[in-house]
């Protein structure tokens, strides 16, 4: 801010972590902020229910080259993690197709790049946030063990990983069973092998996050309004938003409102192509278990950690839309692959959760200014990674916020043409 110069109103629509650490480090950064959600803040979305990890290797796309054929063979595999409604399959299909456009080598190189840039700060950013916050202690960290049930699947991914050597992420193969045995000892021995990532980071439960760091938010400043924002009106000075018989004012606003964020910007004339992906988990609270590693079984699309409300064992893509509503075959899906990985584990009191990622085509997050209206700006699309970018979207956000549109050039709106 400018000596004398009023301090920038900025308003963030959404109040799960991703909003929630963009609120905060705003308000220690000199802006003047009012965070705006119609829950209460990391309760809806994958904000509460996540895996609690910190993906810093996460570089590649979804979509690679030869995507087709392999997500052809998954649904129709009744064992594979992904799952599209065949009702909703219709309303799907531009955003498959945007997927499978993804998958070429030139925009699969391109989207690389860009989750490169977000990983590589994802556990230093976190970091520093939180402790920033007085919540240092509630991250680590942690390095990964991607685990494979066959020899074919282990060294089919080698290449993968080596390919993640080049921008910098080491590994370690874990090519013994007793090896494995000795790292994780309550795992099944099924799993013939596994890569140790180091680059990873856990947290201690990721509703524990947001929560508290929104109120380190709220006493460094923020406020929060709990009101569901219907309506967003540009002008050339001032925002207004408008929900629920209530008005707020802006000189600029950020909607970071996860998988709803498309049917705001619809209003303004963005185009998001941003789908929810429904995800599933059990968390056993008396599992009996404490796993020394976050958990990513490779083969089937799950994660697990020990988190301090319990071992969390979950995953799945299921393309439903975002008024699905949860099946209860996903729990027990969820439910049995926990038993089987887990021999000795302990089901009583288990909790059955599901949420909405929001998912772009390319896997990489809008971040970026409107293409549309002056003043408004996106923090959407993180996927599986809401939690691992949070704090880096938060700084790229702050720099477009002072103008420095370069900053957000990888992540901007504009690399989405508007169909039709």
């Amino acid at each position: 801010m400018e000596d004398g110069a009023q301090p920038c109103a900025v308003g963030v629509v959404g109040a799960g972590i991703v909003g929630v650490a963009l609120a905060f480090l705003l308000s220690r950064r000199g802006f003047v902020v009012t965070l705006l959600d119609r829950d209460a803040p990391g309760r809806a979305g994958p904000s509460f229910g996540n895996a609690g990890h910190i993906a810093g290797s996460e570089i590649f796309p979804i979509s690679s080259p030869g995507i087709l054929g392999t997500a052809i063979r998954m649904l129709v595999d009744p064992n594979a993690p992904l799952k599209i409604d065949p009702f909703y399959a219709p309303r799907l299909a531009p955003w498959l197709y945007r997927f499978y456009l993804s998958g070429r080598q030139r925009a699969y190189q391109k989207a690389t790049e860009a989750l490169t840039l977000l990983s590589a700060k994802a556990l230093r950013s976190t970091k520093a946030l939180l402790a920033e916050a007085g919540l240092g202690n509630m991250v680590r960290h942690a390095p990964a063990l991607y685990l494979y049930e066959s020899r074919h699947s282990l060294e089919s991914a080698i290449p993968n990983w080596r390919a993640k050597l080049e921008h910098g992420h080491s590994f370690t193969v874990i090519a013994d069973r007793r090896d494995l045995a000795e790292l994780e000892p309550s795992l099944s021995r099924e799993f013939v092998g596994a890569i140790l990532s180091d680059d990873w980071g856990a947290v201690t439960d990721p509703y524990d996050v947001v929560t508290n760091l929104f109120q380190a938010a709220i006493g460094s400043g923020v406020e929060y309004r709990r009101a569901s924002v219907e309506e967003i009106h540009p002008a050339e000075h001032i925002i207004t938003v408008k929900g629920e018989g209530q008005a707020f004012s802006f000189d600029k606003i950020v909607i970071a409102c996860g998988a709803n964020t498309p049917l705001l910007a619809r209003q303004i004339g963005d185009h998001l192509p941003i789908e929810a992906e429904g995800g599933y988990n059990y968390t056993y609270p008396a599992s009996g278990l404490e796993l020394n590693h976050p958990l990513i079984l490779a083969d089937r699309g799950i994660a697990a950690t020990s988190l301090s409300c319990g071992l969390r064992v979950g995953g799945l893509a299921v393309f439903a839309g975002l008024n699905s509503e949860p099946k209860q075959a996903y729990f027990d899906r969820i439910e049995k692959i926990a038993e089987r990985t887990f021999p000795h584990l302990c089901t009583q009191g288990g909790k059955p959760w599901s949420g909405l990622r929001p998912s772009t085509p390319d896997s990489v997050p809008v971040i970026s200014r409107s293409a549309r209206a002056k003043g408004i700006f996106y923090s959407a699309g993180h996927g599986h990674c809401g939690l691992s970018w949070a704090a880096a979207s938060a700084e790229i956000m702050l720099e477009l916020l002072r103008g420095n549109q370069q900053a957000g050039q990888p992540f901007a709106i504009d690399r989405f043409e508007r169909p039709g």
